[in-house]
């Protein structure tokens, strides 16, 4: 047994005395092949060191204090101390070797060579000269704390290299960096793209370690990319290097992150992509992009809004709210379970001071207040200077000359003001300029000069100045309707449901695909019955506002079910739906999330299936209920085709038909396909769809298969 440890010994002792000599003449070093091999299997190793330099701390601070005399727990010391030093000189020297390779930032490296040196040295010298440290409790602990400090410095200092900085809590850094952060504050590029840089990219490519040659640490290395070039280039056709490596397919060598990194999101490679396509600016707020733009619908989900923010207020009682709630004014909650409230005053007429005046029992909990051409005056701004905690104000189109905005001085958490459509000058504004928190001023049809505005925007770098009219800005637009069906798909005849929370609005709607006016369209009511397969599309319409979006439901009818059926070929193994029946079990999703389990996902294989009837069944409509996400490559099928039988095996054709393809990114939607044909009667009805076999040239995912997703196949 002493033999064996003498042997081992040496050969420790050998790799120390090499890791020594390596170490002052490694500049003359050059590195064959194989010693890279050798080099690389640095981090296979190096946890053997750690683990068993703790357990040897352990044992020969604690077990061995209790056991002094017992021979067996010594010798087993030793041996853990013995094995400690063989693995951390191994450890060591691959890691020198690896350290000859390019991109590492050589201040970083040194440290972390030099500690992971003088860790191999100080254990090989414990257990040396164990028998002598043994006799001094001092010198025993003062081994051991050394040795635990400089594993933990040497392993951090890895981590470092290897990770990046705040490797440990990133997760926690980036939760709070999100939450922190209001939608009406967020830069796309700081708060979005940044972040994902950070959390996939960066480990690799830091200033400590810059593989290629590429540092993305800074925006100045970003825009000068590595050795094989710059990351985007706007005049490409696919926008250049960045976004065709991290759309490869993640089995080639150049697909990045590299396999068995963590990988980008859909979500995060659809950031990359429209940041690269918008201009790729990094001083862009996200508020600056229009509401129905992909950048900022995706913005959505990440930030927190005005509405949704965190107050640290207490809620208004319902009796208040309701005895502040007249035909001319209302006062609602922002969000569900949220202390903060909005109001809408509109009706000018019968508009006074006292309109505001009644708020100030609740002046701390009003968040945003609409007054929206109402005959506001210089005086009724002294009043609004007392709601402490307003974000959104909007003052357009009343009578204030701005005189006297220096009564809003107090509202330090006002993020959006809108003055648009009144007589301004610009010195009225500087009573705004200095509002902490101020975002975004809407300052369109003012009698400003653009000269005037260009030049408060550009001494005004916290807040940006809205300067156009469009139909969809949120200060005039009433809010979509709302539908309040609670099923899409017509057995029966279905009644359709719509509500709007603004009083006194006109619903709209059509069932032919056009979209509503405010004179031609037919006006809703509680009478309007659905039969068959529609969509249908409704606009709100009140006197002093601009209508708002389309709000549009498809709903589907579905007169016969099928009583089972059998797939040919199977869906995707990730994707196969909640059960085998999921297509005929006229449960209708209204996600768009493809991950919702009555989504049922085909790509390898095309979407082939038998459908049974009991009895003998008409048809004349088979309806195909999918989902269209180009973004996450989820397409229209190319071909949807449907048959007819009495007999197994006697097929024949009862329609066919080839949806027409996207040509641009867009939202993901839900689209029903109809195929149409002459009522034929069956036992078995086979239907086809074929997912796009080739992503097109201008998608980030070119020349890769499609997928086809579908939650239902409706019958009539």
């Amino acid at each position: 047994m002493q033999r064996s440890k003498n042997i081992i010994f040496n050969i420790c002792f050998a790799l120390n005395c090499l890791l020594v000599f390596l170490l002052f003449f490694q500049n003359k070093l050059s590195i064959p092949l194989w010693l890279q091999v050798v080099g690389r299997m640095h981090p296979l190793l190096l946890h053997l060191p750690i683990s068993f330099l703790l357990l040897s701390i352990i044992w020969l601070i604690v077990i061995e204090k209790r056991n002094k005399e017992n021979l067996f727990i010594i010798e087993t010391g030793d041996w853990l101390l013995l094995i400690s030093a063989l693995t951390a000189s191994l450890t060591a020297l691959m890691g020198l070797l690896l350290s000859k390779e390019p991109n590492y930032e050589s201040d970083a490296l040194f440290w972390h060579k030099w500690d992971g040196i003088i860790l191999s040295l100080i254990i090989a010298a414990w257990y040396a000269f164990r028998k002598e440290i043994r006799l001094s409790k001092r010198i025993n602990i003062t081994f051991a704390v050394s040795g635990f400090i400089l594993v933990c410095l040497t392993g951090h200092l890895g981590s470092t290299i290897t990770h990046g900085q705040d490797y440990l809590i990133e997760p926690i850094l980036t939760e709070q960096a999100n939450t922190s952060i209001l939608l009406e504050e967020a830069y796309v590029y700081k708060d979005m793209v940044k972040p994902i840089l950070q959390a996939k990219c960066m480990r690799c490519h830091n200033n400590k370690k810059s593989n290629g040659e590429l540092n993305m640490s800074t925006e100045e290395l970003l825009l000068k990319g590595g050795k094989s070039g710059k990351l985007w280039d706007l005049s490409e056709k696919e926008y250049g290097l960045l976004l065709e490596r991290i759309h490869l397919p993640e089995e080639l060598k150049k697909h990045m992150p590299p396999k068995g990194k963590p990988q980008l999101t859909e979500d995060e490679a659809r950031i990359i992509y429209y940041w690269i396509k918008s201009g790729a600016d990094f001083k862009k707020k996200v508020i600056e992009f229009p509401e129905q733009d992909t950048l900022r619908i995706l913005a959505a989900a990440i930030f927190k809004t005005i509405e949704t923010d965190h107050f640290d207020f207490s809620a208004a009682s319902d009796a208040t709210i309701k005895k502040l709630n007249t035909n001319y004014r209302a006062v609602y909650p922002l969000s569900i379970n949220s202390p903060a409230l909005g109001v809408d005053i509109y009706g000018a007429p019968f508009y006074n001071s006292n309109s505001l005046k009644e708020l100030l029992e609740v002046k701390d909990k009003i968040v945003s207040l609409n007054l929206n051409k109402m005959p506001v005056n210089d005086e009724d701004l002294k009043t609004i200077g007392s709601f402490i905690n307003l974000r959104k104000l909007n003052l357009s189109f009343t009578n204030i000359t701005g005189k006297t905005l220096n009564e809003l001085g107090s509202l330090n958490k006002l993020k959006s003001i809108a003055l648009s459509g009144n007589s301004l000058t610009p010195a009225s504004l500087n009573a705004i300029k200095h509002l902490p928190s101020l975002s975004r001023v809407y300052l369109w049809s003012t009698s400003l000069k653009q000269d005037e505005i260009s030049q408060l925007q550009k001494s005004q770098k916290q807040f940006f100045v809205e300067t156009g009219f469009s139909a969809d800005t949120v200060i005039l637009q009433l809010n979509p309707p709302i539908f309040q069906n609670e099923t899409k798909i017509i057995d029966t005849p279905l009644q359709l449901k719509l509500k709007h929370y603004i009083k006194g609005v006109t619903l709209r709607y059509s069932t032919d695909g056009t979209i509503p006016d405010s004179i031609q369209s037919p006006v809703y009511n509680d009478h309007v019955l659905l039969t068959s397969n529609v969509t249908v599309k409704v606009k709100a319409f009140k006197p002093g506002w601009i209508g708002s979006d389309v709000a549009e439901n498809h709903f589907y009818s579905a007169k016969f079910k099928a009583d089972s059926i059998v797939y040919i070929l199977p869906a995707d193994s990730l994707y196969k739906g909640e059960s085998k029946r999921s297509l005929i079990d006229l449960h209708k999703t209204e996600s768009n999330n493809f991950r919702n389990p009555q989504w049922v996902g085909f790509q390898k294989n095309n979407l082939e299936a038998i459908l049974f009837f009991k009895k003998p069944t008409t048809l004349s409509t088979v309806t195909f209920s999918s989902l269209v996400d180009i973004g996450s490559f989820i397409f229209p099928a190319v071909k949807l085709e449907v048959w007819g039988a009495n007999e197994l095996g006697k097929w024949k054709k009862l329609g066919s038909l080839e949806p027409e393809q996207p040509t641009i990114i867009i939202p993901s939607y839900q689209k029903a396909f109809d195929i149409s044909f002459k009522p034929e009667t069956i036992k078995y009805l086979r239907v086809m769809a074929v997912p796009v076999s080739k992503i097109p040239k201008w998608h980030p995912g070119k020349g890769k298969k499609g997928w086809f997703f579908i939650d239902e196949i409706f019958l009539n």
